[in-house]
């Protein structure tokens, strides 16, 4: 077995188990506990698990629905609205974080010929601004998640906890009923935790189909979030508006 398949092997093993100890891997692989430990180190980076003493447990539930490809070919009109919507929050001259995913690869799209400074750790965000000599852009280091396009880990809060910007601009991948906030990676929903505490303003951006969906690990509350820029049905927007947020409805 090669590297490449024993670290699949591992995160076959996460996605039915909520916890795996170390040396249970070590005899199910049939390698030695150190060589499980680096295949963990590395899974950890790339933001599939996280340690525990003496054990592993999953940064997420694998769904293949959820690829970054997936994403991208999905509810692409949403999409559209949801930017556009979002756009209209922006000011010239101001600071703002955006996160990784589509729909904010959307948003990023709409404010290219804006005067802004942006902060991010999406790939495709730093590909769709990176010759817009109006953008100030400032690119989030840490650890390269393939499955997201995106940066997570220690270093990317580091840098994030040494900023403040005016809005932050989230993805998310379900909010619930009750205005909870989660994504599928506990791992960026910490990263999505420190830009929160960095931003004046928080502002979501999801489209009708996150709605009423409770993902893998919770990153907000509703009080921790200003703006909810949404095309879910006018109930469920009046809804989120009595917990507190602000709701932007766009027709999708």
């Amino acid at each position: 077995m090669t590297a490449t398949e024993r670290r699949q092997a591992i995160r076959a093993i996460l996605n039915v188990r909520d916890s795996v100890r170390v040396v249970e891997l070590s005899e199910r692989l049939h390698v030695s506990e150190v060589t499980i430990r680096k295949d963990i180190v590395i899974l950890e980076e790339q933001g599939y698990l996280q340690r525990t003493h003496g054990a592993v447990v999953p940064a997420e539930r694998f769904d293949p629905r959820f690829s970054l490809s997936a994403r991208k070919d999905a509810n692409t009109g949403s999409k559209a609205a949801i930017a556009a919507g979002a756009r209209e929050i922006l000011h010239h001259g101001e600071t703002v974080y955006i996160d990784s995913g589509s729909t904010c690869a959307a948003f990023a799209s709409t404010i290219a010929e804006m005067e802004l400074r942006v902060v991010t750790n999406s790939l495709d965000v730093l590909t769709l601004l990176a010759d817009r000599a109006s953008i100030s852009l400032m690119a989030l280091g840490g650890s390269y998640r393939h499955d997201a396009g995106s940066f997570i880990g220690p270093w990317t809060n580091l840098t994030l906890a040494q900023v403040q910007v005016d809005h932050a601009f989230l993805g998310a991948s379900g909010v619930s009923l009750e205005g909870r906030f989660s994504a599928q990676n506990s791992i960026e929903a910490e990263v999505k935790r420190h830009a929160i505490a960095s931003a004046r303003t928080v502002v979501v951006l999801v489209d009708r189909r996150k709605i009423g969906v409770q993902a893998f690990s919770v990153f907000a509350e509703p009080q921790e979030i200003g703006v909810l820029v949404t095309d879910a049905d006018e109930e469920e927007c009046r809804r989120f508006e009595s917990f507190g947020i602000h709701v932007i409805h766009v027709k999708g």
